[in-house]
């Protein structure tokens, strides 16, 4: 019988984590309420439902797995009355709560009553002059994040946090190579592919779906380390996967040496917001900028921006001369 998770590539720590509690509940018919955090295309989903397919009901059958987006939750009431009454409750289910930062406020106050289970593996909550019955050795409720900083510290403490890290290149490599079809990949190309994904097993996906085009439209079935730089270019995919908006805050901060990020925002047309979590951070997890109140691009920054940014022209006429 294949192994669970076999079948997904990286998360080494992850699956090590999961294939304990699944151990476990053979056992004791018991999860811990687990908090999966990570950012976007990690896996958390995919390993969610794999980790749910695995949990056994009492008579030996796979459990139903029930995924709700917390964003379309939008009172406790609503979660009573269309999820729990009708799907949850008297069944043995696995639930997985995705973007758990979106719970409604009065619905993250019930669980926090709700999972206060120290005692015992079931649980009454009382509410709107009824009570309704919880039993986590029938049901396993999973949460799912990308800002974990954004839970009620409270109900984050009562759940049990597995972190998901970025895939290793070699990793994406794998996976970029089981996208792939009737395509052959020189190991260096494959390596220099892998390394635009981004850490991310979405974005290499998507960039195995636009190599298979490219092949197509090249009548190639071979991708060579050559064939890289003119996929790089003719897709405008720029080295690391840096964005064409990050690589143009690069490019201010190597002008102008700093900025804040309110001056940011004006030569972008971004918001605070959207710098600060869609460009920033990247930025930052690749040492090109870094941040003491105002923002500095590094000496890697700068040497990205000297390599991969096009000539001006006054400095292609001089060369012409």
């Amino acid at each position: 019988m294949e192994k669970p998770f076999a079948e997904l590539f990286g998360q080494i720590n992850v699956k090590k984590r999961l294939n304990f509690y699944l151990k476990a509940f053979e056992k004791t018919s018991l999860c811990p309420f687990l908090l999966l955090v990570g950012a976007k295309g990690l896996g958390k989903t995919e390993f969610a439902r794999q980790f749910g397919g695995n949990l056994k009901n009492m008579d030996g059958k796979n459990r139903p797995f029930l995924e709700m987006n917390c964003s379309t939750i939008k009172n406790l009431e609503g979660f009573f009355d269309q999820i729990h009454i009708p799907l949850i409750m008297d069944s043995e289910i696995t639930v997985l709560f995705d973007e758990a930062h979106e719970l409604p406020k009065d619905v993250t106050n019930a669980f926090l009553t709700i999972f206060n289970t120290e005692r015992g593996h079931t649980r009454d909550f009382h509410w709107r002059d009824g009570q309704y019955p919880f039993d986590f050795k029938q049901q396993t409720f999973l949460f799912a994040t990308t800002e974990p900083d954004k839970l009620f510290p409270p109900l984050k403490d009562r759940l049990t946090t597995v972190d998901f890290e970025d895939y290793l290149p070699s990793e994406l490599a794998q996976i970029l190579e089981s996208q792939v079809e009737g395509i052959a990949f020189e190991d260096k190309a494959l390596l220099e592919v892998a390394k635009t994904s981004r850490g991310n097993a979405r974005d290499c996906v998507k960039v195995a779906k636009e190599i298979q085009i490219w092949c197509a439209a090249n009548d190639t079935n071979i991708f060579r380390l050559k064939d890289f730089k003119q996929f790089t270019d003719d897709l405008g995919i720029n080295p690391l996967g840096v964005s064409h908006i990050e690589k143009k805050l690069l490019s201010i901060l190597r002008k102008d040496g700093q900025a804040s990020l309110q001056e940011l925002c004006a030569k972008t047309g971004l918001s605070r917001t959207a710098i600060q979590r869609d460009v920033e951070l990247y930025l930052m997890k690749k040492s090109l900028i870094k941040i003491d109140g105002k923002r500095h691009i590094t000496k890697e920054g700068s040497d990205y921006i000297d390599k991969f940014s096009p000539p001006k022209i006054k400095d292609v006429k001089k060369k012409i001369k």
